[in-house]
């Protein structure tokens, strides 16, 4: 197989892979540097979008369940901010199934997670694309059940299914599944055609990863930078996805379609810049309907402890405290929420270190309470 030829900073892919058939049938893979030029849009080619940070062992894992999808013509677009070769190396190692073209990107210097999401909205040549992390993984069908679902209606936007669970091992966590999947309203009773996505997002109902959606109503939104959202991405790509489409279709379909990984420690959960930011312009958000007005109070609800942490313990207090001092934050919770959040306040460091000590108790495949799982970072663009 050819050598790695790297291409810092430029817009082409560092190499394509495609599969080609030998005269024996066996299927290999031939690798051009540089893209092939002379191809835009493709009407029936959904890309997958894959951003990476030197997690080649998850990576495969990602890849394996894009390969096993049974669409064609499918095409994996990977951009690589990591530092060593150990990613770009895999990728060349692998055969590709029939059908399926992939295209890798290395970052030299890394352009930074939202940066990383930016360039593959960029380049995704699919009318439509699948948005994935690195550590995630799509179930088996997933693709052709999404796409299927874009023939209910001429004006679908973007379907999506429900979400499982899994641990660092891959292994289902089925009582956190079970949870996630009843707070962001992903049952059964929810499930087909709908045109309330803006409600729908402000539950947070469309997974932060794994959704198929039209490619050029995604660019039409884009991604907002760090400085303008935080590490709360993926959340505010589906507002404002939904603001720009007011009354258009979108599908939720009654299967699982993504399993998303949680591990002990991510960027997210390192970070004071994941909801605050986000808080706020969710807050400033008008012109809602009643429904999209009471959709959006949930959604504040849920990232109010976390906002209220970040400004506490890197933003300033005041900011905590007029949070602590909202009606929707005094309306809900009991006393042990208002004494943390009070000792947030005042002593910051001290009230979060013993917080994250109690955490200790619960082991990583049992459930945790509900007040703490509100605590918890919102799920967010996790790769450097």
């Amino acid at each position: 197989m050819s050598t790695f030829l790297p291409t810092p900073n430029s817009e082409e892919p560092s190499f394509v892979l495609i599969e080609s058939r030998a005269a024996d049938g066996v299927e290999t893979a031939s690798v051009f540097f540089g893209a092939k030029k002379g191809i835009g849009v493709v009407n029936d080619l959904i890309t997958i979008s894959i951003p990476t940070y030197r997690r080649p062992t998850f990576l495969l894992h990602c890849l394996h369940s894009c390969f096993i999808q049974d669409y064609r013509p499918l095409e994996i677009d990977i951009s690589d901010n990591s530092l060593t070769d150990e990613t770009c190396m895999l990728v060349q190692s692998m055969p590709l199934p029939a059908g399926v073209t992939l295209r890798y990107w290395r970052n030299s210097p890394s352009i930074g997670p939202v940066e990383n999401h930016k360039k593959l909205f960029a380049a995704a040549r699919g009318r439509r694309f699948v948005w994935m992390n690195d550590d995630d993984v799509l179930l088996p069908g997933a693709v052709s059940a999404m796409s299927d679902a874009f023939s209910l209606a001429p004006d679908v936007i973007v379907a999506y299914g429900r979400e499982q669970i899994i641990d660092t091992a891959g292994e289902v966590l089925p009582e956190r599944t079970t949870c996630s999947n009843l707070e962001f309203r992903r049952v059964s009773h929810e499930t087909g055609l709908r045109r309330d996505l803006l409600v729908c997002a402000f539950w947070q109902q469309i997974s932060h990863v794994g959704f198929l959606v039209l490619a050029e109503a995604a660019r039409k939104v884009g991604v907002r930078s760090r400085s303008q959202v935080g590490l709360a991405v993926d959340a505010d790509f589906a507002i404002r996805l939904a603001q720009a489409h007011r009354g258009s279709a979108h599908v939720f379909i009654d299967r699982a379609t993504v399993q998303s990984r949680v591990g002990p420690s991510t960027l997210s959960q390192m970070s004071h810049d994941v909801a605050w930011r986000f808080y706020d312009l969710v807050c400033g958000m008008d012109g809602l309907s009643l429904e999209e007005a009471q959709a959006r109070d949930v959604l504040l609800s849920r990232i109010q402890p976390l906002a209220l942490r970040e400004h506490s313990l890197a933003h300033g207090p005041f900011a905590a405290l007029r949070i602590f001092l909202s009606r929707p934050y005094r309306s809900s919770g009991g006393l042990s929420r208002w004494a943390y959040s009070l000792g947030l306040i005042v002593m910051p460091d001290l009230a979060y270190s013993m917080r994250r000590l109690a955490k200790s108790k619960f082991s990583e495949g049992r459930l945790p309470s509900a007040a703490w799982r509100r605590e918890q970072p919102l799920p967010v663009a996790d790769h450097l």
